[in-house]
């Protein structure tokens, strides 16, 4: 009986087979007979007509294919990427979204997403990418389309799907943390949208945006970006010669204004031999309170998670500057560490998943490197492979490590050699926009107004819609002075990028020259949550509460912006002016010391003299030599700043002060009528000049009337006690005050140690040239603009 179900159930089994053979047969026999079209021809004729520029010829081409292959997902996303190039963007996502192949096939879902980036609809755009995880989806439908879209000659029939061993793959998914990163970012999350940028990057070494995302914008900390070029795969993604050379690329793309300033955490010595030991501990103390405490804690999840909420009391009102200080001080900062860590970890386990995906199994040399991705490596030379030695060099005229010398220029204030360099670069390539910021910075600083303003007229003409355009126009008119129509267009160039850091320090700078506070440490304000690595906005607004006489806050803002940049020399400027001003002489005079050997130092390097730039920083080391009695130094350092700015009356009101101090009267008229010569309505140096004039003809007695009682009397009076010497000074300190010489006198330190013919020439000259404080070179009328 068993027998013979067996025999019934194979006769069965091959009469089955047998029909369906004989189905096969006959359909083929009638597909033989019917003409076939080759819709391969047709994909061949829409990625020709891409290539030419002629979407709409390939779009119509694009929709019959489509409908052809009965909506095949690869001739979806061609059909719908010609309308993305025709700018139909709620079409194309339309297109893709009717098939629901955005949650089906990674390039579709990539395709989708970006359109309604371009569409402006951020939270659709982020809820696609949001819907599936681009690497499950990645692994799971990893069936034809990508071998498709790669050229016929790589093309392998025996891929399996596995990233591992798919380059393009991984290319695609770090596009859409790319991605994810610009629709965060245009959200205001920037920490997220840092978090993607890297992950992006260590998804594919290759794509260069990501790192320009991070970079251009100011996101990472200069040490934040060595620890990042330090963790990126390059060497499991790369061969050797390939990482050296994006090593090198990559590093040109980095900050160079921190490249000399980089603070050393186990320095115990100060940079400078000059400075005192006590002070450079005293600087690093603080600015170790200013940063921030949870940059110390290693979680993985810190930053992602919500701070913990504290109580504030309802009648406690903070100012704006108190909020920003707080808010850096106290939230969780971004960690480099967590993204990186976050990486390796997704990475690891995804490897893991895709073994067990593409056909079980166990591999141990994937998990072992599972970052490893096999790109085709040139073995035997060909046409078109290059020396590794040869293509070193000829990289140096890449335009991209030619700007990065020209900024490192920049930066180091050697103007000459940045423009020249530029100026090469703009005749290969006249419209590179990072080339054409540097040469708008550099033409600030060189007060060349007419080139600005053909670079500026150029760039309107040909990008009427970057912001660049309105950031160069809004620069040549605040050069010129006229501020209102320079508000308007860099307000125009900020409206059009709001991530543009350098049109909202300018539009700063066009406020502060008009001694409107407010209205730039506003600006200043957006300009710090902009550019969270730059250390620029924060010592901007510190600059503003100098001005505005809030040495307390301000001080605060030097610390926080030392702490990014610990021995950028504008910052140390300021740090001493405000020393000064809280009449801490002799630790302003050792920060001045230790800013004009930096200078010196930097001149040397760029085998230049000192430029007037730095004469304001001359002067205000004259001004401290004078306040501790140093008069000869102070002689010295006025008279080296007047050889930088000869036609400069403040400088000679100083000279003849310090001379006055010294004795030498005549000297100081002869000091004080040239800077009236220079500037004729000074009420300082008119009052004076007034009283020296005074005092020298009371010494001035005629030879013959000279007694011996006379000469008694003389030595009587110069050692009258300090008593009379302070009542003295108070009157004569009524008197100016009666004239209105001057807002704030002062000096009685300096009574006891001079004579009574010197005594009206002990004046608070910290306010004598206007209302604001004159120390200040990184105001807004004298201070470069970050690029």
């Amino acid at each position: 009986m068993g027998t013979l179900l067996q025999k019934t159930f194979l006769f069965q089994k091959n009469l089955i087979i047998f029909l369906i053979f004989t189905k096969k047969q006959l359909f083929k026999t009638v597909i033989m007979d019917q003409e076939l079209i080759d819709l391969e021809g047709y994909r061949k004729t829409v990625k020709n007509f891409i290539d030419l520029r002629r979407y709409q010829t390939a779009i119509f081409w694009a929709e019959k294919v489509t409908v052809l292959s009965n909506g095949d997902p690869r001739d979806v996303y061609m059909e719908a990427q010609c309308m993305f190039l025709l700018r139909e963007y709620h079409r194309a996502a339309h297109t893709i979204r009717s098939r629901s192949l955005e949650k089906k096939n990674l390039l579709c879902h990539y395709l989708a997403a970006e359109c309604l980036n371009e569409a402006k609809e951020y939270q659709a755009a982020l809820d696609i990418l949001n819907s599936v995880d681009c690497e499950t989806l990645a692994y799971a439908h990893s069936g034809s389309y990508t071998s498709d879209l790669k050229d016929e000659s790589t093309a392998d029939e025996s891929y399996d799907g596995s990233v591992c061993e798919e380059p393009y793959k991984s290319d695609i998914i770090a596009s859409v943390y790319f991605l994810k990163g610009k629709i965060l970012e245009a959200m205001d999350n920037r920490t997220l949208a840092m978090d993607c940028y890297v992950q992006a990057l260590h998804k594919s070494v290759y794509c260069s945006e990501a790192l320009d995302a991070l970079v251009q914008h100011d996101m990472l900390m200069a040490w934040e970006e060595k620890e990042l070029m330090q963790h990126i795969p390059m060497a499991q993604q790369c061969s050797e010669s390939e990482r050296k050379i994006m090593k090198c690329l990559y590093e040109s793309k980095l900050k160079k204004y921190y490249e000399s300033i980089a603070l050393q955490p186990h320095l115990d010595d100060p940079p400078v031999a000059s400075m005192n030991t006590s002070l450079w501990h005293e600087l690093k103390e603080k600015m170790k309170n200013c940063k921030n405490n949870e940059t110390n804690k290693s979680a993985v999840a810190k930053c992602f998670t919500p701070a913990p909420r504290t109580k504030i009391k309802r009648d406690l009102i903070m100012s704006p500057a108190t909020k920003i200080l707080e808010d850096l001080k106290n939230n969780p900062s971004y960690l480099i560490h967590t993204s990186l860590t976050r990486a390796s970890l997704l990475g690891s386990s995804l490897t893991g998943g895709s073994t067990m995906l593409s056909g079980g199994g166990t591999n141990t040399s994937r998990q072992e490197t599972p970052f490893r991705i096999h790109r085709p490596k040139t073995t035997v030379p060909s046409a078109s492979s290059v020396p590794y030695d040869q293509c070193m060099s000829r990289l140096e005229t890449s335009i991209d490590l030619m700007i990065a010398r020209a900024e490192t220029y920049f930066y180091n204030c050697d103007y000459r050699r940045c423009i020249k360099l530029l100026d090469e670069i703009l005749k290969h390539d006249p419209y590179h926009k990072k080339s054409l910021t540097v040469q708008i910075g550099c033409l600030m600083e060189m007060k060349d107004s007419n080139r600005l303003f053909y670079v500026a007229h150029k760039l309107v003409d040909f990008y009427p819609d970057d912001a660049i355009s309105w950031y160069a126009v809004g620069c040549y008119y605040d050069l010129i002075g006229k501020s209102d129509p320079a508000r308007r267009y860099l307000s125009k160039a900020t409206s059009l990028d709001r991530l543009y850091g350098p049109a909202w320090l300018a539009y700063g700078h066009s406020f502060a020259k008009e001694n409107e506070h407010d209205q730039a440490m506003a600006a200043y304000f957006k300009a710090t949550q902009l550019m969270r690595g730059c250390h620029l906005p924060l010592l901007y607004i510190g600059v503003e509460c100098g001005l505005t006489k809030n040495h307390a806050m301000a001080e605060k803002f030097f610390y926080q912006a030392m702490s990014i940049a610990p021995l950028d020399v504008f910052v140390l400027h300021e740090l001493g002016v405000i020393k000064y001003e809280c009449e801490q002489y002799d630790c302003a005079e050792e920060v001045f010391r230790s800013t004009l050997e930096m200078v010196r130092s930097m001149a040397k390097q760029n085998n230049e003299q000192l430029t007037a730039r730095w004469e304001p920083l001359l002067n205000n080391l004259g001004h401290c030599c004078r306040k501790n009695k140093k008069y000869e130094e102070a002689l010295e350092f006025h008279r080296w700043a007047l050889s930088l700015k000869p036609l400069s009356a403040a400088t000679y009101t100083a000279i003849g002060f310090v001379q006055a101090l010294m004795g030498q009267l005549n000297a100081a008229v002869d000091s004080f009528h040239k800077s009236l010569s220079l500037k004729r309505d000074d009420v300082f140096t008119t009052t004076i000049l007034k009283y020296v004039i005074e005092d020298l003809t009371e010494e001035q007695s005629l030879p013959f009337y000279t007694t011996e009682e006379d000469a008694e009397k003389d030595v009587e009076a110069k050692e009258s006690s300090e008593a009379e010497i302070a009542e003295l000074e108070r009157k004569l300190l009524g008197n100016l005050e009666k004239s209105s010489a001057t807002e704030g006198v002062g000096g009685g330190e300096d009574g006891a140690s001079v004579s009574r013919s010197a005594l009206r020439m002990q004046l608070n000259f910290d306010e004598w040239y206007s209302k604001t404080s004159p120390m200040s070179d990184t105001s807004a009328d004298d201070m470069s603009i970050d690029i």
